[in-house]
Formats: C-alpha cells, sequence, structure tokens
C-alpha cells in the first residue's frame, strides 16, 4: 500500500515539474515574439547629430588677367604711311609718336588756309581803318570782321590736319601689335598699332552666390599662378557684380599691380583665393544635407526621441559643401533622420543602425 503511494507521489511531481516547464518555456516564447515584432515594427534608420563649428568659407575661383588698358591706335584723316617709329614689344609714352603720314596734300591745304587768313587779316585792318574815317559802314566791317573768323577757323583746321599726320600714342604701354607697314594707304578707323598696358592687370573671375556676399570691394585675395608655384601675389577687389551672369554666377575682378620680379602677362591663367577673417565667422548650427530628403518638405526633419521620430519643421541658412546651416527649430546635440526617411511617418519606432 505505501508502494503505491509513493509511486502515485513521485509521478504527481514529475508531472507538475513537466507542467511548470512547458509553462515556463510557453512564457519565454511569448516575450521572445512579442520583442521580435517590436523589433520588426521599428524601422531601420540612420542619424546625424546637430554640431556646432566655424565654418570655412574660403573660396577659390580661376580666371585669366586683363590689362588694365589696351587699345587699338587708328588714324585721324586718311593717307599714306611714310614711316613707321616703333615696332612691337616696344614701350611708349602718352603722346610719343609712332608713325608719320604723308602731309602734301594736308600741306596744300595748310598753305591755302595761311593764304586766306592772311588775305582776310589784311582786309580786315584796311576796313578798320576806313571806318574810323567814314569809308565803311558798321555793317561793312562787321561783315569783314566774320569773313576773317572764318579763315581763322580754317586755318586751325588745317594745323590740325598736317598734326593728324602724326600718329601719337594716347596711353602708355607696350605696342602689342602692328598691323600696317610703310607705304600703307589707311583711313581713319584703320588699326594701326595695339597698346596694351600691364603695369596694373585685372583678374575676372565668377563668384557663386554663397560667397559673393562676403566679398567687398576693397577686400584682399590671394592669387596663384602655374608659372610661378612658389609665389603667392595679393590683389584687391576693384569690382564685384550687382548682377548674376548667365551660370548665375557673379564677375568679380581683381586688381593687381605687376610685379617686376615675377612679371605676369595679360592673358596668363591664374586662380584666386578669397579667405574671410575671423572677425567675419561665427560659430554656427550645421546638420548634414541629407536630412532633407525630396519626400520632405524643404524645411522638415525628422528627430530622434526614445526610440521615435518626430517631424520637425526648421529654418535654414548657408549651404556648407554637405552640410547646412541651421538658424532656428534644432539644438546642438539634437538627432535627425539622415537615411530611410521615405518609410517614416510622425511618431515611426525606429532603430538606428551604422
Amino acid at each position: 500500500m505505501k508502494k503505491i503511494i509513493y509511486t502515485i507521489l513521485i509521478g504527481t511531481i514529475v508531472l507538475g515539474g513537466a507542467i511548470y516547464l512547458l509553462l515556463s518555456n510557453k512564457k519565454q516564447n511569448q516575450q521572445e515574439t512579442a520583442l521580435i515584432t517590436q523589433k520588426n515594427d521599428a524601422i531601420s534608420v540612420k542619424v546625424d547629430t546637430v554640431k556646432r563649428i566655424t565654418p570655412q568659407l574660403s573660396y577659390s575661383s580661376n580666371g585669366t588677367f586683363k590689362p588694365e588698358q589696351e587699345l587699338i591706335v587708328t588714324p585721324e584723316t586718311s593717307g599714306t604711311i611714310l614711316k613707321i617709329m616703333v615696332k612691337e614689344g616696344d614701350q611708349v609714352r602718352k603722346g610719343q609718336t609712332l608713325a608719320y603720314l604723308k602731309k602734301d596734300q594736308a600741306n596744300v591745304f595748310y598753305q591755302n588756309a595761311n593764304a586766306n587768313y592772311e588775305n582776310a587779316l589784311e582786309n580786315y585792318e584796311r576796313y578798320q581803318r576806313a571806318y574810323k574815317t567814314g569809308g565803311v559802314t558798321q555793317e561793312q566791317l562787321e561783315q569783314m570782321k566774320l569773313q576773317l573768323d572764318n579763315a581763322k577757323s580754317s586755318l586751325e583746321n588745317a594745323n590740325l590736319d598736317i598734326e593728324d599726320t602724326r600718329i601719337k600714342a594716347s596711353i602708355n604701354g607696350v605696342i602689342n601689335k602692328k598691323f600696317v607697314e610703310t607705304g600703307a594707304v589707311v583711313n581713319t578707323g584703320t588699326s594701326l598699332f595695339e597698346i596694351v598696358d600691364i603695369t596694373t592687370l585685372k583678374l575676372r573671375v565668377s563668384v557663386p552666390e554663397l560667397q559673393v556676399s562676403n566679398i567687398r570691394a576693397g577686400q584682399e585675395a590671394q592669387i596663384q599662378l602655374n608659372v610661378y608655384p612658389d609665389t603667392t601675389f595679393t590683389g584687391s577687389v576693384s569690382f564685384v557684380a550687382a548682377k548674376a551672369d548667365g551660370s548665375l554666377n557673379f564677375p568679380v575682378e581683381i586688381t593687381l599691380q605687376n610685379s617686376q620680379v615675377h612679371p605676369i602677362k595679360a592673358g596668363m591663367y591664374a586662380t584666386s583665393i578669397f579667405n574671410f577673417s575671423s572677425e567675419e565667422i561665427h560659430p554656427i548650427r550645421v546638420i548634414s544635407r541629407n536630412a532633407f530628403t525630396e519626400g520632405l518638405g524643404e524645411s522638415d526633419v525628422f528627430v530622434v526621441k526614445n526610440n521615435q521620430v518626430h517631424l520637425q519643421k526648421v529654418r535654414t541658412g548657408r549651404n556648407l559643401n554637405n552640410q547646412v546651416e541651421i538658424l532656428d527649430g534644432l539644438q546642438v546635440g539634437d538627432v535627425v533622420v539622415t537615411s530611410g526617411q521615405i518609410n517614416l511617418e510622425n511618431q515611426s519606432a525606429i532603430q538606428i543602425i551604422q
């Protein structure tokens, strides 16, 4: 009898242990299933943190040098080139004679004009004497004075024609090109010489919208040339365009005094570098450009809080390469989604992946 009771007791204990083990395994399975379900509901995203940085706003742009002054010399009158006084490469000064035209015809006009003037002057003086004695009227004297004035104007014009046969430089510079030879017949407007002044040079570059607001007339700019790799030149901004060009960039000109040690030629290729002082640059908040996607508004980002995302509208500033300045809406340390936004809604559960 006792044996039977012991057998029943042992069986009951074994059965109870088995039932307990089954219940424990069921609870664990339910917990694991809930955890897996929760994980499956969470959307995988990548994130970035709002940082405070001091932006590096230096900017470089390429261009070519142009001379401060250049012009094409043309004659003021028609004629034949009698003599050329300069050659290509010569340095010339303003007012220097470059060439002479034959002035035979100009001399004839001058001699006729001079004879007419002397005759008119003699007649006027004779009329003045006659007027004092009553021999001519006031009107006749005034008519003779008008003839004298006309003769004087003709003489002055004839003298200018003589002077115009001497072709002169109107600026300082170098004879870059000579277009004519002795004996050539030229007319007004014919190109004779090209004079280029490179004592001062201008480097013209294009600057995009982001950087042009930091550039002002009078600001210094560093200039580098491939022909002088170990030398940096310093120029001054002389012009900032008020209107963008067709490529939405703004033309900027930098003026540079030419160097005698490292002379620069017009047409040389150069790189301008604009560096902005620390006083002009203040620390700013930035986030990755990837926080803004086409699926969101232009100023909306997803902010991560407690494994959920919350749609946040922000006010942005400058674009700095792959980062965007934040003016309002986010604080330093806030975490924003930079990948996976297309699957998100406000308050979606997320899990962060590397």
